[in-house]
């Protein structure tokens, strides 16, 4: 009998650790993430033609502040915050079509995003949801260099949008942990080169993020 017990107790306790329900959180909350971004391969032109830009993985950095609906708001399940983040990736190459070329510095984006976000509760702790963002984001050109060449230190504001998705592990009814993927975007930012010449590029980013959100 005492076996039995045993093997019923390993057998329910992943259960009523993992599926148990838990009151839904309304009302304010914060959080902060951490996590990875890989800014895709940009097309850059300006009057001399077209270049590309390749960059390495990167860090990224968000806090948001938030409000979580109460369950039957007739707006929806979900949360809807604002949201500050940070990405970061250094140049890698930038091709010409008189070749490829070594780069350096870093190409860097601070946006301020609102994002709607709805959430699928299902009456575990477990609730994937999906979200968009939209707002403006400052996209700064870091000592750029093709080879020992300086190419560019400048900045400038763009909007800005994302769309993304994830999953909530509620580990009480005020704290979250959250695992969640971002696609980012934005308007072609503008640059001024070391030349004084003006020009522009593509910027769409992955992110891959890890974050704790805290409500009150």
């Amino acid at each position: 009998m005492k076996r039995i017990n045993h093997i019923l107790i390993a057998l329910c306790l992943p259960l009523l650790l993992c599926g148990q329900a838990l009151a839904q959180h309304s009302g304010p909350y914060a959080g902060l993430f951490v996590g990875g971004t890989a800014l895709m391969p940009a097309k850059g032109s300006n009057d001399q033609g077209d270049f590309s830009l390749k960059t390495k993985p990167g860090l990224a950095g968000s806090a948001v502040l938030g409000w979580d609906f109460a369950p039957g708001n007739p707006v929806g399940e979900g949360r809807v915050e604002l949201e500050y983040s940070r990405r970061s990736n250094p140049l890698d190459q930038v091709k010409f079509v008189e070749g490829s070329f070594n780069g350096g510095g870093n190409i860097t984006a601070d946006s301020m995003l609102v994002n709607f976000i709805g959430v699928f509760h299902d009456g575990s702790r477990w609730s994937p949801y999906v979200g968009l963002g939209i707002g403006a984001a400052r996209v700064e050109a870091v000592s750029l260099k093709v080879g020992e060449w300086p190419m560019s230190n400048s900045s400038t504001f763009v909007f800005a949008y994302q769309v993304g998705g994830g999953i909530d592990f509620a580990l009480s009814e005020h704290l979250n942990l959250d695992l969640g993927y971002r696609l980012f975007s934005s308007s072609r930012p503008k640059f001024t080169d070391a030349t004084g010449q003006k020009f522009e590029m593509d910027y769409l980013s992955h992110t891959a993020v890890f974050g704790v959100r805290v409500g009150f």
